[in-house]
């Protein structure tokens, strides 16, 4: 994802980072233009508070992981590109945090998710797939039951991998 995004929150200033992630899916056709994609990827984030234009304080970082399941429409347009696009939802969970987060509590967030790639194949089992996945992260930052700050997260994540048919 490789974002640097001022998050919309409330209150205000909140800024947040993110590096590259590490992605696994798994397809199941369902006939010749359908098929289910579940992915799950890791999310390293970096949280900053912004008190002023020249005073940014960093407040520690979490590790998300957002799971996405995916209804996917697959037009028939040929056998070496096969685009596709796909509807579902997203599941994303807080598994670590550290810094001045640790203390904290951030809620799950369920949200939609959508999906524009395309397959270009190397052979008959191994293709190339390239990817653009959005799906909004929204959470709440809680100490002692208290919601400090509600927080609304964007990530775009564009993915290149490689993938194998069985």
């Amino acid at each position: 994802t490789g974002s640097s995004d001022e998050a919309k929150s409330d209150p205000e200033g909140y800024k947040v980072y993110s590096a590259f992630t590490l992605d696994a899916a798994v397809q199941r056709r369902l006939g010749t233009r359908l098929a289910l994609e579940m992915s799950v990827r890791t999310e390293s984030r970096e949280m900053s508070l912004i008190k002023s234009e020249t005073d940014e304080s960093p407040i520690g970082s979490v590790e998300v992981l957002p799971l996405t399941l995916l209804l996917q429409y697959r037009p028939e347009m040929g056998e070496t590109v096969r685009p596709y696009v796909g509807i579902g939802a997203n599941l994303t969970v807080v598994w670590e945090k550290s810094g001045g987060l640790d203390a904290t509590d951030l809620s799950p967030s369920v949200a939609p998710a959508v999906q524009v790639g395309s397959d270009f194949r190397l052979s008959d089992r191994v293709f190339l797939n390239v990817d653009l996945k959005w799906n909004p992260w929204r959470t709440d930052i809680k100490a002692d039951g208290s919601t400090l700050a509600h927080l609304q997260i964007d990530p775009l994540a564009l993915g290149v991998g490689v993938g194998f048919r069985f």
